[in-house]
């Protein structure tokens, strides 16, 4: 009897041990990134850059090449596409759709965005680029262009390459980019469950179930990456995108995502207040210039130059004098990049600041101004760089994922 107790008591002991031990592992696959969706910033991050395998988060990309495909009348929603004999072969999570047999286009996204079915998206590489192959080098080409850098793709499912990998921050970049650009098609991310051929498919994505303001993005698993998320969730106006590689179950992938969302929105929070405490918005490392014009609803078309800007404020200056402005400055050498427009005067001074650090110290000479727009749902406060060159505005643009030039400007003259 004691023989026994003793034995049992020693085997208790070392899977004690065992789990402890296998707790205490550290998980090689991991990375996270909270970021700000308006204006990128981030929020939290762990191991942002480290490449890693991005499993199914690869759909992102396939299907951001389709919606610029939708978009750009190369397929419609109701285009057909054919399954090939390989795309059929592909394994599992796929619809199981037979060789030959079609599917439309936008059943095809749906079933991406919530079955993640690798058939599917083979079919649409190889209808859209002509092999998968082709179409693996066009994603990896627009991943750079977005600013992707340790970023490649050799499929469009995401099952697993060695050499396709990604990183935390790329696929926030990725996420962002859809967001920003593709607001029309993000719906599609939204998608709780799915319905084809008598069969309903639940959308992996449980945080559109369970997490407050939830409402879009992707999972992703394979051995080689563990159990992967990208989410994006608003909570009062405020939206976040979160990112978790190398989760070691879906259900602790969840668990810890909705940790990383709640403490970012805390942070956004606790900054909102002492920006309302403090009575005055972050100030940009070099004090933004504004512009003054009020536009009228009637006005028939929208202003975009800084010229047109000086030509309105300079009919407006002798009825009201505004502390906050001055008169203007011409100088019509002058080109600028905007970045973004914002409803909100402070998330522009945190978007020009976020700019003035992402931009290399070669252009430490841009000058950060805030351009606002009257419109009928309130007034609109664009954010842009100026101070530069046709050619310097050009390669400006390349560090933002939504910035246009702004040809020759007046410039404004900061107030004191």
């Amino acid at each position: 009897m004691r023989f026994t107790l003793l034995l049992l008591t020693v085997l208790a002991s070392s899977l004690l041990t065992v789990d402890i031990v296998h707790a205490a592992k550290p998980n090689h696959k991991y990375a996270s990134l909270v970021i700000d969706a308006d204006t990128g910033s981030i929020i939290s991050q762990r191991h942002s850059t480290k490449t890693l395998h991005p499993a199914s988060l690869t759909k992102m990309m396939t299907m951001l090449l389709t919606f610029e495909a939708m978009d750009k009348g190369k397929v419609s929603k109701n285009t057909r596409i054919r399954i090939s004999s390989r795309a059929a072969s592909m394994v599992p999570s796929k619809l199981g759709l037979k060789a030959g047999s079609t599917i439309r286009i936008e059943d095809a996204i749906k079933s991406l965005a919530t079955k993640s079915a690798n058939d599917v998206a083979v079919a649409l590489a190889e209808h859209l680029g002509g092999s998968e192959s082709r179409f693996a080098s066009a994603m990896t080409k627009r991943a750079r262009t977005i600013g992707m850098k340790s970023t490649r793709f050799r499929n469009a499912s995401g099952l697993h390459h060695p050499a396709q990998v990604s990183s935390a921050r790329d696929m926030a970049k990725l996420a962002r980019y859809i967001l920003k650009r593709y607001p029309h098609h993000y719906k599609y991310f939204s998608t709780r469950s799915f319905t084809y051929k008598g069969k309903t498919y639940r959308n992996h994505n449980k945080l559109l179930e369970s997490y407050p303001g939830a409402d879009g993005f992707k999972t992703g698993y394979i051995n080689a990456s563990g159990f992967n998320l990208v989410a994006s969730a608003n909570q009062n106006g405020q939206r976040l995108i979160g990112v978790v590689f190398g989760g070691r179950s879906g259900k602790t992938r969840n668990a810890h995502m909705e940790e990383l969302l709640n403490d970012g929105f805390k942070k956004v929070k606790s900054k909102r207040t002492a920006i309302k405490l403090n009575s005055a918005p972050p100030i940009p490392p070099q004090k933004p210039t504004y512009g003054i014009a009020k536009i009228s609803h009637s006005t028939p078309k929208k202003v975009e130059s800084y010229a047109s800007l000086a030509s309105l404020e300079a009919k407006n200056s002798s009825k009201k004098n505004d502390k906050n402005t001055a008169g203007p400055k011409q100088n019509l050498k002058k080109w600028a990049v905007q970045i973004g427009a914002y409803k909100s005067q402070n998330r522009t001074n945190e978007a020009l600041r976020y700019a003035k650090e992402k931009l290399p110290t070669a252009f430490s000479y841009v000058t950060p101004l805030i351009v606002p727009l009257n419109t009928k749902q309130g007034t609109i406060y664009r954010a842009r760089l100026g101070g530069m060159n046709k050619e310097q505005a050009r390669k400006i643009c390349d560090y933002f994922h939504d910035c246009v030039t702004i040809a020759p400007i007046a410039t404004q003259i900061s107030s004191k």
